[in-house]
């Protein structure tokens, strides 16, 4: 069944949604109506969960919990930049978002009632709030995907389902191809790794002037992201059971004994941390930082090793800062370009920007 889309509603609606009426009917009233034909189509998220909506999709809103790692995809791709709502902020996000030509307001309140209103096309979800807040959207009738970003595997499954949700199938299959190709030269680095190095990847976490020590769940994904670039992530077997991050004192990171050490930080500068460390008087009794291979995990305005866009830059980061020697092609700098450019940034906004950031001493 075809339905002709009047682009007109859901701009109007955002207007009073979000105050700008007046200055919205202007512009509207300016430019001549926007008609998009759409078909009815049929995907399955990450779920496994069979959705039928209106696509192309000119209107989508990524709201509900925990979207800091889905929030930027939909940008990746040219409509979305133009038809997603969504908040900005958390781990620097919004400094990232700032330099993407978004032409959509910034959701300030993604409550249910709030989103219903404004009548998308589609709503995006983290796949795992739906028991504590998806289920609520979904009851309002408005179609409902979720997306993960958590796994290789899910990746595959979010970026053909977003792509399609916009119409630019053939922009996901690029996408894909670029994260297989970086896939495809990492492991064929770590398959010249003759003695796995022993990698303990930690969080720097900081609360009230005293710091904490995490590591991941076993199945998360930086502990893959170690062992996919050639690694051994120590701290795996004792991570088994656990689904967040989970302190760890310094009697045990001693006991891991790590030819490295990966210091990550989402809120503050890890390389801060790292030369701290560097000068605790106990810190210098482990191999790692005898041996300098205590690093600051790479990151820009956000960090490379969370689940998320940036998962190819933190896997060539991984294998590069791992094996040097194995690694002398891959120059981070240009792979730092060719990714920001999905984004539809400029290089001299990457290199003024994002590249600097990650230079940064």
């Amino acid at each position: 069944m075809k339905h002709i889309y009047r682009s007109l509603i859901f701009t109007l609606i955002l207007a009073l949604c979000f105050g700008v009426f007046a200055v919205a009917a202007q512009e509207i009233a300016a430019d001549a109506v926007t008609v998009v034909e759409q078909e009815e189509a049929t995907l399955t998220d990450v779920l496994g969960r069979e959705v039928t909506f209106n696509a192309p999709a000119a209107s989508a809103v990524i709201a509900g919990k925990k979207t800091g790692t889905i929030v930027e995809l939909p940008f990746m791709f040219e409509s979305g930049r133009t038809s997603v709502i969504t908040g900005r902020g958390g781990q620097d996000k919004g400094k990232f978002m700032s330099l993407l030509d978004i032409q959509t307001p910034e959701l300030e309140d993604g409550s249910v009632e709030t989103v219903a209103a404004m009548k998308p096309d589609v709503i995006f979800l983290k796949s795992y709030t739906r028991e504590d807040a998806g289920i609520a959207f979904e009851e309002t009738g408005i179609p409902v995907i979720y997306l993960s970003l958590e796994s290789p595997a899910d990746y595959v499954v979010d970026v053909a389902a977003v792509g399609k949700v916009f119409g630019e199938e053939e922009r996901a299959a690029e996408i894909l191809a670029y994260y297989a190709e970086i896939e495809e030269r990492v492991a064929k680095i770590a398959a010249g790794v003759e003695t796995k190095k022993k990698v303990l990847l930690l969080q720097f976490a900081e609360a009230d002037g005293a710091y904490a020590l995490k590591i991941a769940p076993a199945n998360w994904f930086q502990t893959s992201m170690v062992e996919d670039a050639g690694g051994d992530p120590v701290w795996k077997a004792d991570a088994e059971k656990t689904n967040k991050w989970m302190d760890v004192n310094f009697e045990q990171i001693a006991a891991y004994d790590p030819d490295v050490l990966l210091i990550v930080n989402y809120f503050d500068d890890p390389k801060a941390n790292v030369a701290m460390l560097k000068e605790d008087e106990a810190w210098k009794e482990l191999r790692a930082v005898k041996d300098g291979e205590i690093y600051p995990f790479g990151k820009d305005t956000l960090s490379w090793d969370s689940a998320g866009p940036r998962r190819g830059l933190g896997l060539l980061w991984t294998v590069k800062t791992l094996y040097p020697e194995l690694s002398e092609d891959i120059d981070l700098e240009a792979e730092m370009q060719k990714f920001y450019s999905w984004f539809g940034l400029e290089p001299d906004v990457i290199e003024a920007e994002l590249i600097s950031a990650y230079l940064a001493e």
